[in-house]
């Protein structure tokens, strides 16, 4: 017996070490340096880009959560475009920036701030929107891309409770928020996504049926286990990742861009109310 025992933990002893030394480097993802709510408006506040339109305010806003490779001056040019002609202020979160992040790979590759963790930024974010009185703090939108629309639907499930890498923020963390707009959103292992929404806000969201980046299948089988009500999800068959702007993925297709951009307008204006 004792002869057989011996492999048999050796055996579990390597396959151990194997297991551990394939998640390190995800080390950094895995466990995330613990941020709480004051520490992440200190931390993302110098890195809020504000734009509002040429009508005095205050405005109804669009906080914007760019995708795993940063915010890029020509997602900011392509996203403030069609949002402030609309009437609305926008506010860019740069998620990157905060943290130092210059080498986006890792965070693409899943090994560095999953989406779960950046939710964080979502409630200290919108802390900071808040106090400024050019913004109508009732009336706030969520506006994310990839990576981005992964973080904002996890701050709606977390809705204020402890989540990857901070403590609970509280139940008016999402205070003012009245609509979420999520472009193909990775909703796979480790979102929260699967948990439920705790808050209710109504979410629109668009998915590609050819994105070659995140698997929309997921998100389609998440959405499975949620209340539907006021979930309204936008399918474009032939559509793959970034489809809806210019970008270094060569992916843009104008005809399911524009009707998501008029859909998305429509949204804004049913749950913020007009901008003008």
């Amino acid at each position: 017996m004792r002869k057989l025992l011996k492999p048999v933990l050796i055996a579990l002893l390597l396959l151990t070490c194997a297991a551990l030394l394939g998640l390190y480097p995800y080390r950094a993802a895995l466990l995330p340096q613990t941020a709480d709510l004051t520490v992440a408006e200190q931390r993302l506040a110098p890195h809020l880009s504000f734009f509002t339109p040429q009508d005095s305010g205050p405005f109804p806003t669009v906080l914007v959560f760019h995708g795993c490779s940063g915010q890029s001056p020509l997602f900011v040019r392509n996203v403030k475009s069609w949002l402030l002609q609309a009437g609305y202020a926008v506010m860019f979160v740069d998620s990157h920036a905060a943290r130092g992040i210059k080498d986006w790979r890792p965070v693409c590759d899943g090994k560095r701030l999953w989406g779960n963790e950046r939710a964080i930024d979502v409630y200290a974010a919108l802390a900071v929107a808040r106090e400024n009185p050019a913004i109508d703090a009732t009336r706030l939108a969520l506006l994310g891309y990839s990576h981005g629309g992964w973080t904002i639907l996890d701050a709606l499930s977390y809705d204020g409770s402890a989540g990857h890498g901070f403590p609970a923020t509280g139940k008016d963390a999402l205070t003012g928020v009245r609509g979420v707009i999520a472009y193909y959103p990775y909703c796979g292992f480790p979102a929260h996504l699967r948990e439920g929404r705790g808050h209710i806000a109504p979410v629109l969201m668009f998915l590609g049926g050819k994105d070659h980046i995140t698997d929309h299948e997921q998100c389609l089988a998440a959405l499975d286990s949620l209340d539907g009500a006021r979930l309204e999800l936008v399918q474009y068959g032939d559509a793959d990742h970034v489809f809806d702007q210019r970008s270094d993925l060569n992916t843009y297709q104008p005809g399911p861009a524009e009707d998501a951009q008029r859909r998305a307008l429509a949204f804004l204006h049913e749950n913020l109310g007009p901008a003008q």
